[in-house]
């Protein structure tokens, strides 16, 4: 059966995976007819699966999507009483931070050496790469004050609450956070690290206004990783099956493995949180030594999270649900209930998506539009080459794609700035502009559907990535 030939469009950019199978509920893709006719027929049976997990009431998927481990990267999966872990998979609470720079300009920014500084000040302040090493100006933490961050995220670091889609999430007394001992044993360590893979640093200059902007993009390090295997682990054995297959276990909330799962679950989201808002002290001082300025925390926000929010219904009426996000950000118009005497009621929340290194990032506000899209949208551009894959094909490639990085020439404004610097020596293949979907195809899926605006597309001048 041909999961993707039976999808049906319904409007432009959407089309309609309709109840087939096992699937609990059908499934709203939001893909213009380009990106459905790449999409592939994978994609569409990970979806049918994800739909068909207990307890499911609505998926969703993203411009972005692409085929995943077990469901699909790009979707978001309601429920009512069931968590599928999966869907954070083993970087929880992976997300995004912005800082808004005040007083450097695209005219600061010209200068490719004080961006190379700038790179090199980072690197002294903040471990990249995978590993438990650590850069000299690292900040250290004890063990009281992990515990903290582990239970309450970002509030003991001093973080304004309303810089976060959450400043914490909150993890039920009595549970014993040391009882998964290989995360505990990273948890130290890896505090205030980028990570490998995806995950990076960058300096931003907007599109319109020349003005710069720092993006931090990394999630709950080796945390996060212990503790999403120790309970595929144990939600295999308890659904009975194979542990080769432990990543399509799920669990109830209300059984004694699903409470602790949740707990443990949040535990790694508060540290997500609090990784992203500690990196930001080596790039303020960053900043300081080489542009004399400090940035701003603008947002900070998740894209691989479980949590659990108030839905708001067709008809108008609410009620309590888990949403899982793996590759989708939480999009909250104006309006919605969990915005209610915060900043962000009027004009809902900011949306930050990373792109490429090469192509940039967007920060969005969502519409009324989102309702219809599980009120989420994309998490980045969307991986069209594995890594595996994208190294063996584009090695041959490899001078011409420095090249572009070396080069490529933006103009902002009356200023024009060459070249984005890198702290590798080459452009990480994997990584490159050429294994992502075009993020502006893809945002303007959402804009055309009114699912959310532009209030700023970001091109990078610098970019720090942890090599594998």
């Amino acid at each position: 059966m041909s999961f993707k030939y039976t999808a049906t469009k319904v409007g432009e950019n959407h089309y309609v995976l309709p109840r087939v199978a096992q699937m609990k509920t059908e499934v709203h893709a939001f893909l213009s007819d380009a990106l459905y006719a790449a999409s592939e027929e994978k994609l569409w049976d990970q979806a049918a699966n994800g739909a068909s997990y207990e307890g499911v009431s609505g998926a969703y998927l993203m411009p972005d999507t692409h085929v995943g481990p077990g469901v699909p990267v790009g979707c978001v999966i309601v429920t009512d009483d069931t968590i599928i872990q999966s869907v954070s998979g083993y970087d929880i609470s992976c997300g995004v931070l912005h800082l808004k720079i005040p007083g450097l300009s695209a005219k600061k920014l010209q200068s490719k050496e004080r961006r190379w500084r700038w790179v090199t000040e980072v690197e002294k302040r903040i471990a990249v790469g995978i590993g438990s090493h650590r850069a000299d100006g690292m900040r250290d933490f004890s063990v009281a004050q992990l515990d903290e961050i582990l239970r309450f995220g970002a509030k003991p670091l001093g973080v304004n609450t309303e810089l976060c889609e959450r400043e914490y999430i909150a993890v039920q007394n009595g549970v014993d956070l040391a009882k998964v001992e290989e995360a505990r044993k990273r948890a130290l360590p890896q505090l205030g690290s980028v990570g490998g893979g995806n995950h990076f640093v960058e300096l931003q200059c907007d599109q319109e206004t020349g003005e710069g902007w720092a993006m931090i993009h990394c999630g709950s390090r080796g945390y996060g990783y212990q503790v999403a295997d120790h309970f595929f682990v144990q939600g295999a054995l308890l659904r009975g099956l194979p542990l080769k297959h432990r990543e399509q276990s799920w669990l109830r909330a209300d059984e004694p493995l699903g409470r602790e799962y949740w707990a443990f679950h949040n535990s790694a989201a508060n540290y997500a949180i609090a990784n992203r808002h500690v990196i930001v002290q080596g790039i303020q001082e960053a900043l300081e030594k080489v542009y004399d300025v400090q940035g701003e925390v603008y947002y900070e926000i998740s894209h691989n999270l479980v949590q659990e929010e108030t839905l708001v219904l067709p008809d108008g009426t609410t009620k309590r649900g888990f949403v899982h996000r793996k590759g989708a950000t939480r999009a909250f118009p104006a309006g919605h209930p969990d915005l209610v005497g915060t900043r962000w009621e009027n004009s809902g929340h900011p949306c930050l998506i990373p792109g490429s290194m090469f192509t940039g990032a967007a920060i969005l506000f969502p519409l009324p539009g989102a309702y219809g899209a599980g009120c989420s949208v994309n998490h980045g551009s969307g991986r069209i080459l594995a890594r595996g894959h994208a190294k063996r094909k584009l090695e041959h490639k490899q001078q011409r794609i420095d090249d572009e990085m070396d080069n490529v020439k933006r103009t902002f404004g009356d200023v024009t700035i060459e070249g984005i610097v890198r702290n590798t020596k080459k452009t990480p293949l994997d990584e490159c502009a050429h294994v992502y979907k075009d993020l502006d195809e893809v945002l303007a899926v959402l804009v055309d559907g009114g699912i959310a605006r532009i209030a700023h597309r970001l091109y990078p001048v610098a970019s720090i990535k942890g090599a594998d």
